[in-house]
């Protein structure tokens, strides 16, 4: 096994005090090497009860979400609205480099485990905060959730059909990309207090993430191309022709940005179908040009694809350098042929949820492993070996706060 050394963050210590707005943070961290101790209240997150779970039966270490946002982690459980709890955090907190906490703003530093306060002992500390508005601002305290990111973010402007209901964007993008913001953040933040021995704080308002990832759907599109972003089904807007084809044997997804790529595409369909309207100079150019034509060129394309397999339009488009792909489940993928041939799928044995298989790098370094180095832990699994064994608290100590559900 790979020495904390060889990793990107070994042996950087990171303590999690996140619920799921930014669990992946955490994971990130740790996968990459760091030594993440996840901090959980007695009797285990709310998180562990996220579904959807594993066989189908709701029970503890059955959530798929956890299992997978928390791998790589050790865990420990601590109550820090006790008073115990919080001196043995101010300890944890001493041989920290970065604490990533999901707490409404000033929650800690009502605790007295603010910033300002853990750096007189630690002057180096890192502390991420990952909040719904950030931490000052009108709306500072305004409640959030991955939902109302969404909405008030622009990205539910552009997803689902016009005539129904509000959709949101599935796998909790919202909070996914405040994480990953909030960890490439962490690790700049980390760099500046390895060359100063300076700590900071890095604020993550999920909304300005959620608002920045998805500018597309808010007013630059307009001041770019005069487009009014709007709801297409699985089409977008900013792209003519694109989203979802019909071939013989399931779905493939299409999108068309760069006019080369329309002249591509429109030369195929001419080719297989005959039409001669498609190649039209009319519906040269950018994407723009052909905003109004999106259900002409919709049928043409239907055409097309009606006559192949998803692998026939996959590889065909491949080689024409025209973006599809196909449209697979959860079965297709975990039996993909390229995924497969990469190595991508890690397997992990967990003690209460068996063997695994889980989605791999999300990159690969060029020097530096990563790694699932263990499984999602259960509740309180690293408690002896943290509190006792490293912080040098006696069996007896351990237990006393054991029995009084500080730990």
């Amino acid at each position: 096994m790979a020495a904390a050394s060889d990793f990107a963050l070994g042996p950087r210590r990171v303590l999690e005090l996140a619920d799921e707005s930014g669990v992946y943070c955490g994971k990130l961290l740790a996968d990459m090497g760091a030594d993440v101790i996840k901090i959980e209240r007695p009797g285990g997150d709310a998180s562990r009860r996220i579904p959807p779970f594993l066989a189908n039966r709701p029970r503890e270490d059955a959530s798929l979400f956890f299992l997978y946002m928390n791998t790589s982690k050790q865990g420990v459980t601590l109550d820090l609205e006790r008073p115990e709890g919080r001196a043995l955090f101010g300890r944890l907190a001493a041989t920290a480099d970065l604490i990533v906490e999901t707490f409404p703003p000033g929650h800690l530093d009502r605790l007295g485990l603010g910033l300002a306060s853990l750096r007189r002992e630690n002057p180096g500390l890192v502390l991420t905060s990952i909040t719904g508005f950030g931490q000052t601002g009108p709306h500072r305290d305004f409640k959030s959730s991955d939902l109302v990111a969404s909405a008030l973010g622009g990205s539910m402007q552009v997803v689902g059909h016009a005539e129904d209901p509000p959709v949101v964007l599935a796998g909790s993008q919202a909070h996914v990309a405040a994480s990953t913001c909030a960890a490439v953040s962490s690790l700049i933040a980390l760099q500046h207090s390895t060359a100063t021995g300076q700590g900071q704080h890095v604020d993550i308002s999920i909304e300005e993430v959620t608002l920045s990832v998805a500018h597309i759907c808010g007013v630059g599109k307009w001041l770019d191309d005069g487009i009014i972003p709007r709801r297409l089904g699985s089409g977008l807007f900013h792209s003519v022709p694109s989203g979802t084809y019909r071939c013989r044997d399931g779905l493939v997804y299409l999108t068309v940005n760069r006019p080369l790529h329309w002249k591509a595409l429109a030369e195929w369909v001419h080719e297989e179908t005959g039409n001669r309207e498609v190649i039209d100079p009319m519906f040269e150019g950018a994407s723009s040009v052909r905003q109004p034509y999106r259900e002409l060129l919709d049928l043409f394309i239907s055409d097309l694809t009606a006559e192949h397999t998803v692998d026939e339009i996959y590889r065909e488009g491949q080689r024409r350098h025209i973006a599809f792909s196909p449209v697979n489940g959860a079965s297709r993928v975990v039996r993909d042929a390229h995924l497969d041939a990469r190595g991508y799928f890690e397997e992990l044995e967990h003690p209460r949820a068996g063997r695994l298989r889980y989605p791999g790098a999300p990159y690969r370094h060029s020097e530096t492993p990563w790694k699932l180095r263990r499984p999602a832990p259960v509740v309180g699994q690293h408690n002896r070996e943290i509190y006792a064994e490293e912080l040098g608290l006696s069996a007896e100590e351990l237990h006393r706060l054991s029995d009084d559900a500080v730990v």
